[in-house]
């Protein structure tokens, strides 16, 4: 049976998920567009890789933020239904 350069790829470990297709961010005069994986050029990978890039970051900084308001919540004693916000709220008052 026949196996694309693509399947061969993901048969790999580390390779298995590879998207379908990438979405290259706009680029001075070219929109932004969505390319089959396997008819990517190098640079329209290095695009989206910048892009990915950029969102993997603000995840990032999400989670962080979310870790420290769980943490800053939790030591006002917040547990279960308790609002987080709230609870977090106070605990930065407490340190003024």
């Amino acid at each position: 049976m026949f196996k694309s350069p693509l399947e061969k790829l993901r048969q790999s470990t580390w390779l298995a998920p590879l998207p379908d297709t990438i979405a290259i961010p706009p680029l001075a005069d070219r929109a932004a567009r969505t390319r089959p994986v396997d008819r990517a050029s190098v640079d329209d990978i290095a695009f989206a890789l910048v892009a990915l890039e950029e969102e993997r970051r603000s995840l990032g900084q999400t989670i962080m933020a979310l870790e420290d308001m769980l943490r800053m919540a939790r030591r006002q004693g917040a547990k279960g239904s308790d609002n987080a916000v709230a609870s977090a709220v106070r605990d930065l008052e407490a340190r003024k």
